[in-house]
């Protein structure tokens, strides 16, 4: 059963751009074009996509998560930090270690392993979210996708400007996902996934955990 209204729904499964009609317990119609004044953009159900709020919280939490993991070498470089301050210094002094690098291209790619193979890094893990392809329910979506989707993070290692790529994307992801329909940020446009509510995946029509 499933709490999902009435209406014509994409099915899992079926053919591009052809919907079926749920009438609340099962679907009562083959795959068809969509009927006409059927308007993808308002039908019931988009609730499954995750809203600006939950994924700014995600991105929060994966932030957590990543300094936790690198307090082994944070600890000791702020302490040097804090060193320097003391002895009369502003603390630029002290070098940043290469441990540090190293730790972050670790997460980063395990984070994109886990984007290919379970469908959430660990932010969208805790608020129940997962990555899909485009049909906002096949997921894990695969190497191919984590990779597009990591690329704008792997473009603030270019020096100088790299550092204003990511931001821009974060930007124009905070504006995409609260306009578009299906809430897409920047990264689900360079990738064509979609961000939807692992609740859904288990009760919308036509969808098995």
């Amino acid at each position: 059963m499933t709490d999902t209204p009435p209406g014509y729904y994409p099915a899992q499964g079926d053919p591009p751009g052809t919907v079926r009609y749920w009438d609340g317990t099962e679907w009562l119609s083959e795959a068809i074009p969509p009927p006409p004044g059927y308007d993808p953009s308002k039908r019931p159900g988009d609730e499954r996509f995750a809203t600006v709020g939950v994924r700014i919280g995600a991105a929060l939490l994966d932030g957590l998560v990543g300094m936790l993991l690198m307090l082994p070498v944070l600890i000791p470089y702020l302490a040097d930090v804090f060193d320097d301050i003391d002895a009369g210094g502003d603390g630029t002094n002290v070098e940043v270690p290469a441990s540090f690098l190293a730790g972050s291209i670790v997460i980063g790619i395990a984070w994109l392993l886990m984007v290919a193979f379970v469908g959430a890094t660990p932010g969208k893990l805790m608020l129940g979210l997962r990555i899909t392809t485009a049909d906002g329910a096949t997921t894990p979506p695969g190497m191919g996708p984590a990779v597009l989707r990591a690329l704008p993070s792997l473009a603030g290692l270019i020096p100088i400007i790299g550092q204003l790529i990511p931001v821009g994307f974060a930007v124009a992801s905070l504006v995409w996902v609260s306009r578009d329909p299906e809430r897409r940020s920047a990264y689900d446009r360079i990738a064509n996934t979609r961000v939807v509510r692992k609740s859904y995946l288990t009760t919308a029509p036509g969808q098995t955990d």
